[in-house]
């Protein structure tokens, strides 16, 4: 570019001068440091934080609230000490011959975890006394325990035709099918009233709040203490085709349709607690930390996220809330270790470990980074909006410069705690494949022949995760091993 403004041809030099402009005013947009008053979008970065009237009487409720220290050495103190002791241990495994290191770092796959035959005994017996467990039975019982459809109506059902109408509206969003299919299962009601419940189904407070119901009514089965921990969670995206004049909605470069992105988010023993559409190839750090954070029904520790849920800024973000960002990296070998400057490198991690971070600004952006947290952690402000701002346009600003540099230290101690501790590898790893494992009732939308879907079909797709969702965690119970007694109710179905 620098040559094109200097070059003889002043004519191509303007043209290269606009699109410098171009490209500037659009990091600017996208940092903040220009803004539009009217635009939500690339408002005003002030806007973000909680206003500095507000903020200077209530510093110190907000400080005790997100229990952090007031001064910046305070809270990097244990976390220096806590990654140089995960890279000496990473140095210990490498010299056992744990790990190998060359010029990068090789990590053996974990084998698979033995089956243990008391548990296979158990399965088997619960299977035979229980049998197949049909839907439609299932989706009584629930309801029968639960009454979501009491919550989806608003009010006790008046008719048998209501409940009908009520069920006919989650199966139709959760299978796909358009309402004359899901009619012709249902003789008593018509295409119409199908299309009506659909419209009911669609109704993203009350699916919330059904949602909630049954997976509170999930969790309080003693039996379900045993399928994971209850403060680890992983979340995800799935791309659904909707109608192309959805303000969400973008062109999926996989499929080439208008498809919205639903991140959600799982918990490590089943149970979806939140979904939320967002616009599809943008970057999911955002959505994953509003997603544990605008829900106070469950307390989360640890979020285990992919590649495209993680940065070192969402990370440090995500800390500072109360809770840490655990990501499966992409490329894990050419992830190095990063200590703060001055610390020693063991002479074993030389080619995977560097010591160059910065913390000399921290302590005096402290406040504002911490004023910062709060207005996200408060819901004055949402993460998407704050990571859409210290995004990688806002490279040289000194808060994003703070947030990054917490954020990679942070990043070394989970990396650390990951290449020695097999055990808390293969637990995240199993969070992250469960929440996988919830999108396989949408899966047919990836790999059926191409057509043209029906307006019903291409509706309110962002229902289908929580409509899909309550009654495959009763059909795991059945297919894991559970207690019988818990699930009586169930078997009473079939």
């Amino acid at each position: 570019m620098a040559a094109l403004l200097a070059g003889a041809d002043r004519e191509q030099a303007f043209r290269a001068f606009e699109v410098a402009t171009l490209l500037a005013l659009r990091r600017a947009l996208r940092n903040g440091t220009v803004w539009i008053d009217h635009s939500l979008a690339f408002r005003s970065r002030e806007r973000l934080f909680i206003p500095a009237e507000r903020w200077a009487k209530e510093r110190n409720a907000y400080y005790r609230r997100l229990s952090l220290p007031k001064r910046a050495e305070v809270y990097l103190e244990p976390l220096i000490e806590r990654a140089q002791a995960g890279v000496a241990a990473v140095a210990k495994a490498v010299a056992a011959g744990d790990l190998r290191v060359d010029d990068e770092l090789h990590l053996t796959p974990l084998a698979a975890e033995e089956e243990e035959p008391e548990l296979v005994k158990l399965r088997a017996a619960l299977d035979h006394r229980i049998g197949e467990a049909q839907l439609p039975d299932l989706l009584l019982q629930v309801d029968a325990q639960v009454r979501f459809s009491w919550i989806m109506l608003g009010r006790e059902p008046r008719s048998d035709k209501e409940l009908l109408m009520v069920y006919a509206g989650i199966l139709a969003h959760g299978t796909s099918m358009s309402a004359a299919e899901t009619a012709r299962m249902m003789p008593q009601l018509s295409a119409a009233t199908v299309r009506q419940a659909m419209r009911w189904a669609g109704d993203e407070r009350r699916l919330a709040e059904a949602s909630a119901a049954v997976l509170a009514y999930m969790r309080r089965h003693s039996i379900a203490t045993t399928w994971g921990r209850s403060d680890l969670a992983s979340s995800d995206m799935m791309s659904l085709e909707t109608r192309q004049r959805v303000w969400q909605a973008r062109l999926d470069p996989r499929r080439q349709t208008p498809s919205v992105g639903i991140y959600s988010h799982v918990l490590a023993g089943w149970g979806i607690f939140h979904a939320q559409p967002f616009v599809l190839n943008e970057r999911q750090v955002g959505v994953a930390i509003e997603g544990v954070l605008r829900q106070e029904a469950i307390d989360i520790a640890q979020l285990a996220v992919d590649t495209h849920g993680h940065t070192d800024f969402g990370m440090g973000l995500s800390h500072g809330t109360g809770f840490d960002m655990c990501p499966r990296l992409k490329a894990l070998k050419d992830r190095h270790l990063i200590l703060p400057r001055g610390c020693e490198v063991p002479e074993i991690l030389k080619s995977i470990c560097e010591a160059n971070l910065d913390f000399d600004q921290v302590p005096m952006y402290w406040d504002q980074w911490v004023h910062l947290i709060a207005s996200v952690h408060s819901g004055h402000t949402s993460a998407v909006s704050v990571m859409a701002r210290f995004g990688s346009a806002a490279r040289g600003d000194p808060l994003y410069e703070v947030g990054v540099g917490i954020g990679r230290l942070l990043r070394t101690i989970f990396l650390a705690d990951y290449f020695v501790k097999p055990a808390f590898r293969r637990e995240l790893l199993r969070a992250l494949n469960r929440g996988e494992a919830t999108q396989r009732p949408q899966a047919p939308d990836l790999y059926r022949p191409r057509r043209q879907l029906s307006s019903q079909e291409r509706g309110r797709n962002a229902g289908r995760r929580r409509c899909v969702e309550p009654t495959r965690q009763h059909r795991h119970g059945v297919e894991h091993g559970e207690n019988a007694g818990d699930l009586r109710s169930l078997g009473a179905a079939s």
